[in-house]
């Protein structure tokens, strides 16, 4: 008799099989963080042109973390921002979506494209026209990064995306802290 890892399954015939280890947690919260961090700098330039592009009257209402930081106590922000907020929007905005997409057999690019156009949907009727071309961006992105982990399984792929959206957020608190108004 062969000892068995604990990478070994055995299916209820007595059929061994060989299951492929997780993917190590370090090195998904680091994928996390480097998109987290692309992510936020191409919202800032997404953002930046925009305004410079568009006319005030078309930027819709004020939103974004500025305006919670005026209502929440810091305590409460940071629970919101970098814990909730990443948890809850990464299951609303790719897993529900792109695993309904998958299962449809939509090809990745579309599925990029869909998850983009419906996060810039959901932050136009709650911000307006300026805080919906940034979440376009954000939106691709977080689609992408979903999709580029999925293959190591929906865990890995829910948790370097949520991971990299906290860090997104936690990137944007920063720069509000020292002055930006996004």
């Amino acid at each position: 008799m062969q000892a068995r890892s604990s990478d070994d399954v055995v299916n209820p015939e007595g059929i061994e099989l060989v299951h492929k280890p997780s993917p190590p947690v370090l090195k998904l919260a680091l994928a996390g963080l480097g998109w987290g961090v692309l992510t936020c700098l191409l919202c800032f330039v997404i953002l930046t042109l925009t305004k410079w592009l568009l006319p005030p009257e078309y930027w819709g209402a004020h939103t974004g973390l500025a305006k919670f930081k005026r209502e929440m106590s810091l305590p409460l922000l940071v629970f919101w921002v970098i814990i909730y907020s990443p948890i809850l929007e990464t299951f609303l905005g790719q897993l529900l979506p792109l695993e309904i997409l998958k299962r449809m057999r939509v090809n990745r690019q579309w599925s990029i494209f869909i998850g983009a156009i419906i996060w810039g949907i959901v932050h136009y009727l709650s911000g307006g026209l300026l805080h919906a071309i940034v979440a376009l961006g954000s939106g691709a992105m977080f689609s992408f990064v979903y999709l580029r982990y999925r293959e190591q399984g929906v865990a890995a792929a829910y948790t370097t995306t949520a991971f990299s959206r906290a860090c997104n957020n936690t990137a944007i608190l920063i720069a509000i802290s020292f002055g930006l108004d996004a």
